[in-house]
């Protein structure tokens, strides 16, 4: 895509236009280049495993052992990467017109949000043109000014608490009730949080003409201050993993600013519920039954997304959790109905995860070793990995750049690196809730608005990094290890620091917010 599509908003009156970004006619030619580079990539990266096998296989130290582990879980990733993305088209330019009016429910699910943002969200819902359609307010908090609000504006309120119900399965049992109390034929969901486009119905429902597709998400966009500190804007997902998966039949729902048609939804007995969030989950049982996921890859609606560490952390440690827990209990692997195109796709965003909170740590730790144990099976034949593991990653580089270009991949891996503390403890978690033993659900986004530092939360990163910047200067000093080897694990100490200072500086840093995009205006 040469250009984003563009969402202005006004502080008063929150206006949404979408304007839909023509192909570039360089894309051919990136895929093809992204292709050789893949190549190129994959045979270099066997190579280099071959080569660091027969050392480690010689070496037997329990260091060495697992430091191949996590190249080879690293080469995993890249061999499903390179699979899943090698048909990769330009994304959709248009959206089908839509023959038959169907009727539309929008679910807009709410528990404690702030007033002001549930109200700036029910007053652009209110500006929605399509017809026929009907709106759901479900407050699981029960708010008196909330039901106030959604009355004044003629929608629907519904409530668990004020039902005598309970608040089982959090979102997903709230979006469940207000199911079974609609009847449109397709469901729209929309958090407390997203401000949606007028026009949002009228360029998805079209795509409903077609009787497999089950759902269709579009593009996630966000109120972000300059230079989104903790890159939530995630191009690299949002504008070429999900066209991949858009291809491959394997779309992602992300809980908000898509539509379901009722039918599917029936079909898998309702918004899954046995995961802590309803969203990949699924997505995941529609396309494992059969129906048709469509990526729309333009912003039809703009959201809050965590301006803090902490809120960070909280947001990706549930989403890494839920995604753990389908690869440990419901592998796509296993996963009756699903091709080997949709169980590639599913595992590249799992093993992600697994890489970020299991491989990374080892990177990270390993030159630790090296320098206060003095060994390394490496030692003797350091230049050979120097220009092995040098041109793998020179490959891999390259392939990145053509595959996401103008997507910020660099940033994108900066921030997987970086997030190690939350998803190994996601991972972990992940083990100890099997399907009938559900994690506590918490609502993201309570205080949108605090700016307050999150520094306890920078403790792992800090502690490696101070670690990297000490034991090079102890190993030398007390001669722990031979100079050489010492000064070759130093570009491996030096890079790690440059990648977590990225995170350490987005904390010190107090971010900056243009008036358009400042969510303290535009939800005020």
């Amino acid at each position: 895509m040469r250009e984003n599509p563009r969402l202005l908003l006004g502080a008063a009156s929150p206006r949404l236009v979408v304007v839909e970004p023509a192909g570039s006619p360089a894309e051919p030619a990136r895929r093809r280049e992204a292709r050789i580079f893949s190549l190129m990539a994959l045979v270099l990266g066997l190579a280099y495993l071959i080569w660091l096998s027969r050392l480690v296989l010689v070496s037997r130290g329990s260091p060495d052992i697992f430091f191949f582990a996590a190249e080879s879980l690293s080469y995993l990733l890249l061999c499903l990467l390179s699979y899943s993305t090698w048909r990769l088209w330009s994304p959709r330019l248009g959206n089908p017109e839509s023959q038959a009016r169907l009727s539309v429910d929008i679910l807009v699910p709410c528990c404690g949000e702030p007033l002001e943002i549930i109200q700036t969200t029910l007053k652009a819902v209110r500006r929605i043109t399509y017809h026929p359609l009907e709106v759901y307010v479900l407050d699981d908090a029960g708010s008196e000014a909330v039901a106030g609000l959604a009355q004044s504006l003629g929608f629907h309120y519904l409530s668990r608490p004020q039902a005598g119900l309970p608040r089982a399965d959090s979102k997903s049992g709230n979006l469940n009730f207000g199911m079974s109390e609609s009847r449109g034929e397709l469901i729209l969901v929309l958090d407390a949080d997203q401000v949606p486009a007028p026009e949002i119905l009228n360029r998805l429902v079209g795509f409903f003409g077609q009787p497999q597709v089950g759902y269709v998400q579009s593009k996630q966009a966000f109120f972000l201050p300059e230079g989104d500190p903790f890159y939530n804007r995630d191009k690299v997902f949002y504008e070429t993993i999900q066209l991949s998966n858009d291809q491959a039949n394997a779309v992602i729902s992300c809980g908000s600013g898509v539509i379901y048609r009722r039918q599917a939804l029936e079909e898998i007995g309702g918004f899954a519920s046995w995961n802590l969030l309803e969203d990949f989950t699924s997505s995941y049982e529609l396309a494992s039954r059969g129906w048709r996921g469509v990526y729309y890859p333009h912003a039809l609606s703009r959201g809050l997304a965590p301006a803090t560490l902490a809120g960070v952390y909280h947001q990706r440690f549930q989403w890494c959790l839920d995604t753990m827990r389908l690869f440990f209990w419901d592998n796509p692997l296993f996963k009756s109905g699903l091709s080997w195109q949709q169980k590639t796709n599913f595992l590249v965003v799992m093993m992600s995860y697994l890489t970020s909170g299991l491989v990374f740590p080892v990177f990270y730790t390993a030159p630790l070793l090296v320098y206060w144990r003095g060994q390394s099976c490496v030692l003797g034949d350091e230049l050979t990995y120097g220009v092995l593991r040098g041109a793998y990653v020179l490959a891999t580089i390259l392939m990145f750049r053509y595959l996401f270009f103008g997507k910020e991949p660099l940033r994108q891996f900066k921030m997987l690196c970086s997030l190690f503390p939350v998803h190994a403890l996601a991972i972990v978690a992940a083990l100890f809730y099997p399907p009938g033993r559900k994690p506590v659900y918490r609502v993201n986004n309570l205080q949108p608005f605090t700016s307050h530092g999150s520094w306890w939360h920078l403790a792992p990163h800090l502690g490696f990094i101070f670690l990297h910047v000490s034991l090079p200067v102890l190993a030398l000093w007390l001669g722990w290890a031979e100079p050489r080897l010492i000064f070759f694990n130093s570009i491996f100490s030096a890079l790690i620091i440059w990648i977590m200072g990225d995170l350490v500086l987005a904390v010190m840093i107090r971010p900056k917010w243009r008036p358009a995009m400042d969510p303290r205006q535009v939800y005020g």
